[in-house]
């Protein structure tokens, strides 16, 4: 099923243009029925009316001259008024006139489907008015409604002009007009009823995850970072409920890396501290002498709280993005070779073998050199530290399409498939106690991420247990290179 299908949107056009149909569909057939129904007793009340003044002239003119040819004329105009053909019978069905002579109607006969009304002079039927039949007739044989013309009461006798009454006026369009009106008002006060139960009904069922979230949402404001809700309802719906779980899973990350920041960082600095007040207080008792050694110590412990919390200073600049970087295009060969120098008498110390392959001819690259050394040489301490003696770490630099890729490579126990997604964390160690022997606080490696990121490139590490190690870094060509 289209994903389109299942979206908020998409709900809420249906629900609209079903009632909107309800409406529209509800107050057409009602018009129409209304106004089909009124049109007929319109139609047939009007001619009604127009027959009966027919009627009324043929029974004046007849009582006046006493002679059907006086009617003719007459009759002849109200059949061109009128636009229908109209007769005049004498008591023998005889066609004494026609309002369309030319038509050539000689008798008629009740049992024709014409319709027709008596014509009556001093309570006596003398003759008959006849609507010829149009194909509008209510059948054979019918007069007028069933009866006599609305303006003949019963037992009347319209003789002469004074004998009968005169008929009230032609029924009027504002009649239709009015029954329209009010049909329109009911549809459409009983359409708006049930559109607005149809869109509360589904208006209700679409917001009840909403507000679900809301009160989810309250819960994980005030402190509660374990809130997750259903992913349920419409696409967006669904979207919002997995975004808002993946944003309390990663505030309960981040709480839970806060605690465990704080509980690194006061693990890492009490160690040293508590180094220096013990041989402090060893020579405030006379245990030790303040000589060169007991210095010494004392400065290298210093020395290290110094560096961790200048790495925790750095950390923190690069992850806030405000590690201010001074680059400048420069070529990375030369600062490798200054590292692997720098690095080369602790390698020999262990009989490690150091080496550089740096391809001819690397593009410059936009980079700050203090920091970028500072990278090389977390990554040299690093494979240095866990190599064996006998070993051999080779840096290497290569062009890789939009980027310069330099590598730090090992002959090191390896890292576990387990431990790869998290070498880069911070304060994480793939082996605790031997990092701490050499002093390492688990930074050197987050830090080395974070620099080249603010350089606009990335770091990868490739590894198997037993195999060593790979670090590599990427940082892009400069432009016009």
């Amino acid at each position: 099923m289209p994903s389109w299908l299942g979206s908020l949107q998409f709900r809420l056009i249906l629900a609209f243009t079903l009632t909107l149909a309800l409406a529209l569909g509800a107050v057409g057939a009602m018009v129409s029925l209304a106004a089909e129904t009124e049109t007929e007793r319109f139609q047939a009340r009007s001619q009604e009316f127009r027959v009966g003044r027919v009627h009324r002239m043929v029974a004046r003119r007849y009582a006046e001259n006493m002679d059907w040819a006086a009617v003719q004329p007459s009759l002849e105009q109200a059949g061109t008024f009128y636009g229908r053909r109209f007769l005049v019978t004498n008591d023998d069905g005889q066609v004494v006139a026609d309002s369309h002579p030319g038509k050539g109607k000689s008798r008629w006969s009740k049992h024709h489907k014409d319709r027709w009304a008596p014509i009556v002079l001093e309570g006596q039927e003398i003759g008959a008015l006849v609507l010829v039949d149009d194909g509008e007739g209510p059948g054979p044989g019918r007069r007028f409604f069933g009866g006599p013309p609305p303006f003949l009461m019963a037992g009347q006798e319209p003789a002469s002009a004074s004998a009968g009454t005169e008929p009230a006026g032609e029924p009027l369009v504002s009649r239709v007009t009015s029954t329209v009106n009010r049909s329109l008002l009911w549809t459409g006060v009983a359409a708006a009823i049930g559109g607005i139960l149809l869109i509360a009904f589904a208006s209700r069922r679409i917001l009840a995850p909403l507000q679900t979230l809301g009160g989810a949402a309250q819960r994980l404001g005030e402190g509660d970072l374990g809130q997750r809700v259903p992913a349920s309802g419409p696409s967006e719906i669904r979207n919002l409920g997995n975004t808002f779980n993946t944003m309390a899973e990663n505030l309960e990350a981040a709480e839970q890396q806060r605690r465990n920041l704080t509980a690194d960082v006061a693990h890492e600095l009490r160690t040293p501290l508590s180094n220096i007040q013990g041989y402090l207080d060893a020579v405030n008792d006379g245990l030790l002498q303040p000589d060169e050694a007991t210095m010494g110590t004392l400065r290298q412990q210093t020395a290290h709280l110094v560096t961790l919390v200048e790495d925790l200073r750095l950390l923190a600049l690069a992850e806030a993005g405000s590690l201010v970087l001074h680059t400048q295009p420069e070529a990375l060969q030369p600062l490798l070779e200054e590292s692997v120098e720098a690095f080369r008498p602790r390698a020999e110390a262990k009989s490690i073998g150091l080496t550089l392959d740096a391809a001819e001819g690397l593009p410059e690259v936009e980079l700050d050199r203090t920091r970028i050394s500072q990278v090389v040489g977390n990554l040299l301490e690093n494979a240095i530290v866990n190599t064996p003696e006998g070993g051999a770490v080779a840096v290497g630099a290569a062009h890789e399409g939009e980027a310069v890729a330099v590598s730090v490579s090992d002959t090191g126990p390896g890292i576990g498939a387990e431990d790869l997604e998290r070498v880069f964390d911070r304060f994480y160690r793939v082996d605790p106690s031997r990092a701490r022997a050499t002093g390492g606080a688990g930074l050197g490696l987050t830090i080395a991420r974070q620099l080249v990121e603010a350089h606009g490139g990335s770091i990868r590490v490739e590894s198997e247990v037993g195999q060593g190690a790979t670090f590599t870094f990427f940082l892009p060509v400069r432009q016009g290179s």
